[in-house]
């Protein structure tokens, strides 16, 4: 959602899809071999990643090659760097990455948007949340940008953050808006320590790992959570959303690489996160690891 406020403040008119990782490529596909991508100036993808086949086709294709980049800060994907307009970047001189703050340093560097107070604010928040620092950072924006968007969805925070942004130097939240994080933040305090009561330790490819079964939107809440307070001796915690049947793996002990262990279910991720989707080609395999 940040790449696409942010692009918003740029351009005219901006048309956004929002998918899900198992989905861009069908996306892409389906616009490609409808001819839907003719209409546009400049695509962009942000926080996600296309196959090798769709990378080749776009690489083959000087017409589409010519508008299109990707960002994205994926460690299991770096290989993919080799594609001129592919730019997987794990960290700068800030830290590790998120595909807003890359694209918000794309945008400057080519002088599409200069930098400001809100602007920074806001991407470094973003960035904070996304690379699961901003408890380490106490930077109180990235949790509350997160709980708002929570309480109310995706397209009204698109419009929100929009507004709040184009006409201020200065990042802040409204009245009516604390009053809704603060609902929200209660809420998710609750919901979060009810999930850590039901954890199981289980031995997880020799880590001594948590498991949960849970609710998507509340993956980070209890990760953070377990870093913080330390209540289980566990390397890292899975956990397993219900509603959109994936598997979200985060680290508690820092010095755990959790990517290759998302890699063994057939997932992709960064050290500190990663996961999967839950499909016909790991049932097996995630069945037998959590039984």
């Amino acid at each position: 959602m940040g790449g696409i406020v942010l692009l918003k403040l740029i351009y005219k008119k901006v048309k956004y899809e929002l998918c899900e990782g198992f989905d861009v490529n069908n996306r892409f596909e389906f616009y490609y071999n409808n001819n839907l991508f003719d209409v546009y100036n400049r695509i962009y993808i942000t926080d996600l990643h296309l196959n090798k086949k769709n990378l080749d086709i776009i690489d083959k294709d000087k017409k589409l090659k010519h508008k299109l980049i990707l960002f994205d800060h994926n460690e299991s994907v770096t290989e993919f760097n080799s594609y001129d307009f592919v730019n997987v970047i794990i960290k700068d001189e800030k830290g590790y990455c998120c595909s807003t703050s890359l694209l918000y340093e794309h945008l400057i560097k080519n002088n599409s948007m200069k930098r400001t107070n809100a602007l920074n604010t806001f991407c470094e928040a973003t960035r904070a949340y996304d690379t699961g620092i901003w408890n380490l950072t106490e930077n109180d924006v990235a949790r509350d940008l997160s709980l708002l968007f929570e309480a109310i969805g995706p397209d009204d925070y698109i419009n929100k953050m929009y507004n709040k942004l184009k006409f201020k130097d200065e990042f802040r939240f409204y009245y009516n808006e604390l009053k809704l994080i603060d609902l929200k933040r209660h809420s998710t305090d609750n919901e979060v320590l009810s999930y850590i009561k039901k954890i199981r330790i289980k031995n997880i490819y020799g880590y001594n790992a948590g498991v949960v079964y849970i609710s998507y939107e509340y993956r980070n809440e209890i990760a953070q959570y377990l870093r913080k307070n330390k209540i289980y001796d566990i390397d890292f915690i899975l956990l397993v959303s219900v509603d959109n049947y994936s598997i979200s793996i985060r680290n508690i002990n820092p010095n755990v690489n959790v990517r290759p262990i998302a890699e063994k279910i057939g997932g992709k991720g960064h050290f500190g996160a990663a996961g999967c989707n839950i499909d016909e080609n790991n049932l097996e395999e995630i069945v037998r690891i959590l039984s």
